[in-house]
C-alpha cells in the first residue's frame, strides 16, 4: 500500500505550553495523506483574549445589524428624508449589514472553534472571506461615492441634478458591488486566497500569498477611498469656511437669521469630519499592518485587535447618524414606537423644502448646504430645523 493511500484519523492531544495553557491540537490529514498540525482554538489557548474579543465584537454584532437594518428602514419608509445621496446611503447600509449580521458572527465561531471547525468545510470558509472582502470593498466605493456626491452638491450645486439623478445612482451603486467582487476575484485564481487565518481566527482573504495582491489592498482598495473622501473634506470644509465668513460680514447688525446658516454649515463639517476620522481610525491600522507584515512577524493579538477594529467600522455609521441626526432621531423613533406611516410620510415631506431662486437649499437627512450665492438682498436661510448628515 502506498503512503499516500494511508489515511489518519483525527487525533485529539491535550499539551502544555509554556505558559502553563492546554492547546488542543488536532492531527488531520491534508491533500496528500500526511499529518496536518491544526492550531487550537483562541478559545481554548487563551481564554482571557477570547473573551475580549467575543464580547466587543458581541456588540458591534447586534449593533451593526440592528442599527443597519434601522438605516435601510428609515431610508425606504420615510422617502422625504433624505433625497441628497439616499442610494449611497443604503448602498453603504447593505454593505455594512453583510459584515455585521454574516462575518461577525462567523468572527465568533472561528474563535470559539477554530480553524478545525472549517477544516472539512472549505467551501464556508471561501464563502464568508469572499462575501466579507467584498462587502468591504463596496462600503469603501460607497463611501467614496457618498464624498464626491456631498462634495458636488455642496460645491457645485448648479450641474447636481444633471450628475447625480435616481436611476444614474442606482447604477453606481450596482457598479460598486460589481467592482467590489471584481476586486475581490483574484483570490479565487491564484492572485491571493482564502484560508483560516491563524493570526485573525477567522476565515478572511489569504494577506501572505501574495505581495502584490495585498499593496493591492492596502494603497489600491483602502488608500485611494481614503485620499479621495480626505480631498472632499478639504474642499467642503473650505468652501463652508468661505460661506461662513460671508454670511458673518450679511449677518452683522441683521436679525440673526444668517446666523443660522452659519451654524448649520459647522453642523455639517462636523458629521463629515466624524464619518472621515472613524474611517481613518478604523482601517488605516489595518492597511498599514497588512502592508509591512506579509511574513506575519508580528504577535498574533495585533492582527486579532487591527482585524477586529476594521470590523467594527460597519457597526458605527448607524451611531454617527443617531447622534449626529435629530430628524433621523425622531423617524426612527415614529417607527419603532409603531406611529401611523402616513404621520411619518408627512412629518418628513413637509419639512422638505423647495427649491426656489433666492433660497437657499438644505437637505434635511443630509444636513449639507449646497453651493450659496450670497448677497444683500438674502435674508433668509431657507430653513431652521435641519441638522446631521448622513
Amino acid at each position: 500500500m502506498m503512503e499516500s493511500d494511508i489515511t489518519y484519523p483525527c487525533l485529539q492531544m491535550m499539551k502544555n505550553t509554556s505558559d502553563g495553557v492546554k492547546n488542543l491540537t488536532c492531527l488531520q490529514n491534508d491533500d496528500g495523506g500526511r499529518p496536518l498540525v491544526v492550531n487550537p482554538a483562541l478559545f481554548d489557548s487563551h481564554f482571557n483574549l477570547a473573551m475580549i474579543y467575543i464580547s466587543v465584537i458581541a456588540v458591534a454584532l447586534f449593533i451593526g445589524t440592528f442599527g443597519n437594518l434601522m438605516i435601510l428602514l428609515v431610508a425606504f419608509w420615510s422617502r422625504g428624508l433624505n433625497k441628497v445621496g439616499k442610494e449611497f446611503m443604503v448602498n453603504l447600509a447593505l454593505a455594512d449589514l453583510c459584515v455585521a449580521a454574516i462575518a461577525d458572527p462567523m468572527c465568533i465561531v472561528g474563535v470559539i472553534k477554530g480553524e478545525h471547525f472549517f477544516s472539512d468545510k472549505p467551501w464556508l470558509c471561501n464563502l464568508i472571506a469572499s462575501m466579507c472582502l467584498t462587502a468591504c470593498f463596496c462600503a469603501f466605493a460607497s463611501l467614496t461615492m457618498l464624498s464626491l456626491n456631498r462634495y458636488v452638491y455642496l460645491c457645485h450645486n448648479e450641474i447636481y441634478d444633471k450628475m447625480y439623478g435616481r436611476i444614474t445612482c442606482i447604477v453606481i451603486c450596482v457598479m460598486c458591488w460589481i467592482a467590489a467582487f471584481l476586486c475581490e476575484f483574484p483570490n479565487f485564481i491564484g492572485w491571493g486566497g482564502h484560508y483560516f487565518d491563524q493570526e485573525a481566527n477567522q476565515c478572511i482573504w489569504d494577506r501572505t500569498s501574495s505581495l502584490s495582491y495585498t499593496l493591492f489592498v492596502a494603497i489600491g482598495l483602502i488608500g485611494f477611498p481614503l485620499l479621495t473622501m480626505t480631498i472632499c473634506f478639504i474642499l467642503i470644509f473650505r468652501r463652508i469656511w468661505n460661506t461662513k465668513k460671508a454670511l458673518y460680514d450679511i449677518d452683522e447688525g441683521k436679525d440673526g437669521r444668517m446666523g443660522k446658516v452659519m451654524v448649520e454649515s459647522f453642523r455639517a463639517a462636523k458629521t463629515i469630519f466624524v464619518i472621515f476620522v472613524v474611517f481613518v481610525i478604523c482601517w488605516t491600522p489595518y492597511a498599514v499592518v497588512i502592508a509591512i507584515d506579509v511574513e506575519n512577524t508580528l504577535p498574533m493579538p495585533v492582527h486579532l485587535f487591527l482585524t477586529l477594529l476594521a470590523h467594527l467600522h460597519s457597526s458605527c455609521n448607524f451611531i454617527i447618524y443617531f447622534v449626529g441626526n435629530k430628524r433621523f432621531r425622531v423617524v426612527l423613533g415614529r417607527i419603532l414606537g409603531c406611529h401611523d406611516k402616513t404621520a411619518v410620510l408627512s412629518e418628513t415631506k413637509s419639512s422638505s423644502v423647495p427649491d426656489s431662486p433666492g433660497t437657499t437649499r438644505y437637505n434635511n437627512f443630509s444636513g449639507i448646504i449646497p453651493q450659496l450665492k450670497i448677497n444683500k438682498k438674502q435674508t433668509s436661510t431657507g430653513s431652521d430645523s435641519y441638522d446631521g448628515h448622513i
